[in-house]
């Protein structure tokens, strides 16, 4: 039976962000402090006198960006050297989390994604050079607060989970292929379809797929098509096909996921749970795990998620408690 295992435990209750390194654990936030599994560290190697608070890497590892989930500023690093600082808009940035990604282009360029200027705009830099990949005097982004940033693991795809007013949880889905050649095609899009219900939540799966959660608020009056997602759901959006896989109602929210395969998801939502897709059925929990409440990209109500780090490619992740750094795995 499909379950959720805690394979190590290391005392460490001084953890500002969390990211995976092979089989390592990093935290940039930190000075680059490294948590092996084993319990042993290697020490930071630089202090960063401000706020941040959360880190991504490149898909090389040799860019790292921190920044401050509910604030303006964040700082792009090259092998753990500052290359420059960088901004998003004051506008509702104390609300919602920091919009930001990295990907790789096919000729091996690594950029970054994020909205530096405007909460609408989505830019591509190249990570190196920080020039503008979508630079256009013809651009005019609709009216969406992007966040939840996430690429697929083959590049292709850019997926924004965020939110517009009044406010109300969407997804937006763009081709990066299509932003670099023609950037208006950035600003807005209709490749994952406008939904009646909130999506909390969505993550890529490596089929093709995205996965995504759903809260009970809903335009509709209470008749839904095929083609629609149900209030307090989990599914499965086919992006080729541009239609629904799969959708099922869910008895809690599920918070942010993690994608294992076609039948089992992590769900983060007050603690780690293992989400059967196909049932809706939860058959595993960890309650130890306190990961806070979030279920959208809104959380300035809340106290701050606990640090997450997933390891989709080898179905693991680790949870930094008040004095523990948990690594759990998922296990058939």
């Amino acid at each position: 039976m499909a379950e959720l295992l805690i394979t190590s435990r290391v005392d460490d209750s001084n953890i500002d962000s969390l990211n995976w390194s092979g089989n390592s654990l990093i935290d940039w936030v930190g000075g680059g402090k490294t948590i092996e599994l084993d319990g042993s560290t290697i020490s930071s190697r630089v202090f960063y006198p401000y706020r941040f608070d959360a880190a991504i890497t490149s898909p090389s590892g040799r860019f790292v960006f921190i920044y401050e989930r509910l604030g303006t500023k964040g700082l792009l690093l090259e092998n753990a050297t500052i290359v420059r600082e960088i901004d998003r808009s004051y506008y509702h940035a104390n609300v919602y989390e920091y919009p930001v990604c990295f990907a790789t282009l096919a000729n091996g360029r690594e950029v970054l994604i994020h909205c530096p200027e405007d909460y609408c705009r989505l830019e591509i830099d190249d990570a190196e050079t920080g020039e503008r990949l979508t630079k256009s005097a013809t651009r005019k982004p609709g009216d969406f607060f992007h966040s939840r940033l996430a690429v697929d693991q083959d590049n292709q795809w850019l997926l924004s989970a965020g939110w517009f007013w009044h406010p109300f949880d969407a997804v937006k889905l763009f081709s990066i292929y299509e932003a670099i050649k023609n950037p208006a095609s950035i600003d807005d899009s209709e490749l994952f379809p406008s939904q009646p219900v909130e999506i909390s939540t969505a993550a890529f799966r490596n089929d093709g797929c995205i996965l995504i959660s759903t809260s009970e608020e809903t335009f509709s009056e209470g008749e839904y098509a095929t083609d629609e997602f149900e209030p307090s759901s989990v599914g499965v959006w086919d992006i080729a096909g541009r239609s629904i896989r799969s959708k099922v109602a869910l008895a809690e929210p599920a918070g942010n996921l993690m994608p294992i395969n076609d039948e089992h998801a992590v769900a983060f939502y007050k603690h780690p749970k293992l989400v059967n897709l196909r049932t809706g059925e939860i058959t595993c929990r960890l309650p130890e795990l306190n990961c806070g409440e979030q279920t959208s990209s809104i959380i300035h109500h809340h106290s701050m998620p606990a640090k997450i780090a997933c390891d989709v490619v080898n179905r693991r992740f680790a949870v930094a408690t008040e004095k523990q750094l948990v690594v759990v795995q998922y296990v058939d």
